[in-house]
C-alpha cells in the first residue's frame, strides 16, 4: 500500500517529491531508533527542500507515514486508530529533521505526551558530525499527571545506532538501544503508574481563554468563570489571559497566541477550549481548525448549566429555545449564495444540502418551540390576572446568581427549594404563597439569578419568566455581601432591573450572609443601596429576617404594621418571638 505524502508538497520538484515518496520504502532494524543511512538521508533532502521532514516508524521498523513540515514547524496527520488501552504506547515513533542543532521544544514533548507516541527523536547534523536529540514517555510525579515527557542528553547517532551488527552503542543506560526491551520496560511503568493518576480526573479537562482590557474587573471575570466551570462540571486546569482592547476578529487571541494555547493544552492533556467574551461563528471555526479541540463560549457554557437544572416542562423548552437560537447564526457551509431553499429560477437544482437541511429544522424547532412557550405564557397571564382580581400581592425575589435568593425563600417559607452553592442552581421560577399572623397573603417569587454580560439568546428565551419581575409589587434585591465583587454585581442586577422596566418599582435590598461580615464590607456597600432600605440578613437564619418580614408587611399593607420596622434588620442570632408568615403548599409555573 502506497504511502501518501502529509504535508504541502505543490512547490516542489517532481524530483524531490519522488525522494519523498521514496522514503516510505525504506526499512529500520527494530532494535534500533532510525539507521545511520536513513537518518543521513532525511538531514540531506531535509537541507535541500530547507523545510522539516518527519517519519512515522512502527516496532517492525516499517515507515508508516512520511510528513514534510515547514522551516520551523512539523504539523503531524491524525491517528486512524488509538493502539491498545490506556497506559499503554502507540506502537509508533516519530523521527524527524531540525534544520538548526536546537533541542526539542515544548510543542515536540506535548505531541509525545497527548499522542503518547514510543519516542520521538530529532535528527541534525552539528559539530561532531550527525546527532539526535530524543524524548520519551515516563510516569508523572503526582496524581495528576499520567504521563511526563523527559528529554534524553544529545546523543551522537553513531551511539544510537551503529553501523555493524556486532558493534555496540555507547554504555549509557539512557540511550535507548537496543529499542524493544527499552520500550517494554518504558510501558510496563506507565502502566503500573496509569490507575493512579486514572482516579484523580473529575471531568472533562479545559483551558479558559479571556480577553480583556485589563483592570479591577477581570479578577472578579476570571473568578466568575472558575465558578461556572465547577458548576458545568469542568475541571478547568488554567485561564490564559491576553489583555487587548478587543478580540482579535479572525482567531480570538491572534495566531501566534493561540499556538502557545495548543501547546499548553496539549502538555496538560485538555480537551475543551472556553472563551470570553463571546465567539462569533467565525472565530470558533477558525480555533476549532488550529487546535482540534472543542471549542466553546461563555455563553454556550450557562446554556449547558441551564440545560443541567431546568426541570419544568417551561424551564427545559425555555433552555431549548436559547439553544436553539444561539446555534443557528453559528451552522456555517458555503453561504447564502448557494442555498437552493429559494425555488423558482436559479433554484432549481439537485436538492437541499446537508447544511440547508439543519438550518430548515433549527428554524422549524424554533417555531415550534416559540408556539408552545406562547401557550405557557397565556396560562401565566391568566394565573397573574387571577392574582390581580384576588388583591394578593406579589413579591419578587431579585439578585445574582448564587447570592442566596433560593435559601432565602426556603427559609421565610419553609419549603425545600433545591439551594446549592453554585452558580444557576435554581433555574425554573418557583411560587409560594405565604400567609401573615394578620391574615394578610402575599406571593413571593424566585427568579432565576442575574449575570453580567447576560447572554441575548438567553435574555430573549427567558423573558417570560422576567416579565413576572416587572409586574411585581415590591423587589428583594438580594445581595451576598461576602463575594469581593458584590458591589459590581448589584451595578448588574440595577441595569437588568432597568431593561426590564423595573427600575422605578419598589425595592429592598437584602445584604446576605451577614453572619460572615468582613470588617468595613457593610460600610462599602451602603453607598451602592443608597435610596433603598436596606436589611441584613442570614438566609440560613429565620430569626435574622424578622424584621425583613415586618418591614414586607408594612411596605404592602400600610397603617397595618406600626411604622417602627427599622433600616437594617436586628444582629443575626437576636432571640426573637416573631417567627415570621406561614406557607402553603408549593405552586409552581
Amino acid at each position: 500500500m502506497a504511502v501518501e505524502i502529509f504535508g504541502d508538497t505543490s512547490n516542489l520538484k517532481s524530483s524531490q517529491q519522488k525522494s519523498l515518496a521514496r522514503l516510505a520504502d525504506r526499512r529500520v532494524p527494530p532494535d534500533r531508533v532510525v539507521s545511520q543511512a536513513l537518518a543521513r538521508d532525511l538531514v540531506e533532502l531535509s537541507r535541500e527542500l530547507n523545510r522539516r521532514v518527519g517519519l512515522y516508524i512502527d516496532r517492525r521498523g516499517r515507515v508508516t507515514q512520511v510528513i514534510l513540515g515547514s522551516a520551523s514547524t512539523l504539523d503531524l496527520p491524525e491517528f486512524a486508530r488509538v493502539r491498545g488501552a490506556e497506559g499503554r504506547l502507540r506502537g509508533i515513533r516519530l523521527v524527524s529533521t531540525h534544520l538548526v542543532a536546537e533541542a526539542l521544544d515544548r510543542e515536540e514533548l506535548a505531541d509525545l505526551s497527548k499522542l503518547r507516541f514510543d519516542l520521538i527523536a530529532a535528527v541534525h547534523e552539528g559539530a561532531g558530525g550527525l546527532q539526535a536529540d530524543i524524548a520519551v514517555l515516563r510516569p508523572g510525579r503526582g496524581d495528576e499527571e499520567a504521563y511526563l515527557a523527559e528529554a534524553l542528553p544529545r546523543i551522537p547517532l553513531r551511539h544510537l545506532a551503529p553501523d555493524r551488527p556486532g558493534k555496540e552503542a555507547a554504555p549509557d543506560a539512557q540511550v535507548p538501544w537496543p529499542l524493544e526491551p527499552f520500550l517494554r520496560e518504558l510501558e510496563a511503568a506507565l502502566a503500573a503508574a496509569r490507575p493512579k493518576a486514572q482516579s484523580a480526573g473529575t471531568g472533562v479537562r479545559a483551558v479558559a481563554l479571556m480577553v480583556h482590557r485589563g483592570g479591577p474587573e477581570l479578577e472578579a471575570r476570571q473568578s466568575e468563570l472558575r465558578e461556572l466551570c465547577r458548576t458545568a462540571g469542568v475541571d478547568l486546569v488554567e485561564v490564559v489571559v491576553q489583555r487587548r482592547s478587543q478580540p482579535d476578529p479572525r482567531s480570538f487571541m491572534g495566531s501566534g497566541k493561540l499556538r502557545d494555547v495548543l501547546v499548553r493544552a496539549l502538555e496538560q492533556d485538555v480537551e475543551l477550549l472556553i472563551c470570553d467574551p463571546e465567539l462569533s461563528p467565525s472565530q470558533a471555526k477558525t480555533i476549532a481548525a488550529q487546535t482540534e479541540l472543542k471549542v466553546i463560549d461563555r455563553t454556550m457554557l450557562i446554556l449547558d448549566i441551564f440545560a443541567q437544572h431546568a426541570k419544568s416542562s417551561d424551564g427545559k423548552l425555555q433552555v431549548e429555545l436559547a439553544q436553539q437560537r444561539y446555534r443557528l447564526p453559528r451552522l456555517v457551509g458555503r453561504g447564502t449564495m448557494m442555498s437552493r431553499l429559494m425555488g423558482g429560477v436559479g433554484g432549481r437544482g439537485p436538492g437541499e444540502s446537508k447544511l440547508e437541511i439543519d438550518r430548515r429544522r433549527a428554524q422549524e424547532r424554533i417555531r415550534d418551540l416559540e408556539r408552545r412557550l406562547d401557550r405557557m405564557q397565556a396560562q401565566r397571564e391568566q394565573r397573574r390576572a387571577r392574582r390581580v382580581r384576588s388583591g394578593v400581592p406579589v413579591v419578587a425575589i431579585v439578585g445574582y446568581t448564587n447570592a442566596g435568593k433560593s435559601t432565602l425563600l426556603n427559609t421565610v417559607t419553609n419549603s425545600d427549594v433545591r439551594a446549592e452553592n453554585k452558580l444557576f442552581a435554581t433555574l425554573d421560577p418557583t411560587v409560594r404563597q405565604m400567609r401573615f399572623p394578620r391574615d394578610h397573603e402575599l406571593v413571593l417569587l424566585d427568579t432565576v439569578g442575574f449575570i453580567r454580560d447576560l447572554p441575548p439568546a438567553l435574555r430573549q428565551a427567558f423573558s417570560a419568566t422576567l416579565e413576572e419581575v416587572a409586574t411585581a409589587d415590591l423587589l428583594l434585591h438580594v445581595v451576598d455581601i461576602t463575594d469581593p465583587d458584590a458591589e459590581q454585581q448589584m451595578a448588574t442586577v440595577e441595569a437588568i432591573l432597568e431593561e426590564l422596566e423595573a427600575k422605578e418599582l419598589p425595592r429592598f435590598v437584602v445584604f446576605n450572609k451577614c453572619d460572615a461580615l468582613e470588617p468595613g464590607a457593610r460600610e462599602r456597600l451602603v453607598e451602592q443601596a443608597e435610596g433603598r432600605p436596606r436589611y441584613y440578613v442570614s438566609a440560613l437564619d429565620r430569626r435574622s429576617t424578622r424584621r425583613l418580614m415586618e418591614a414586607i408587611e408594612a411596605q404592602l399593607w400600610p397603617g397595618v404594621v406600626p411604622a417602627s420596622a427599622p433600616v437594617e434588620a436586628a444582629p443575626v442570632g437576636e432571640k426573637v418571638g416573631h417567627e415570621g408568615p406561614e406557607a402553603s403548599e408549593r405552586e409552581e409555573e
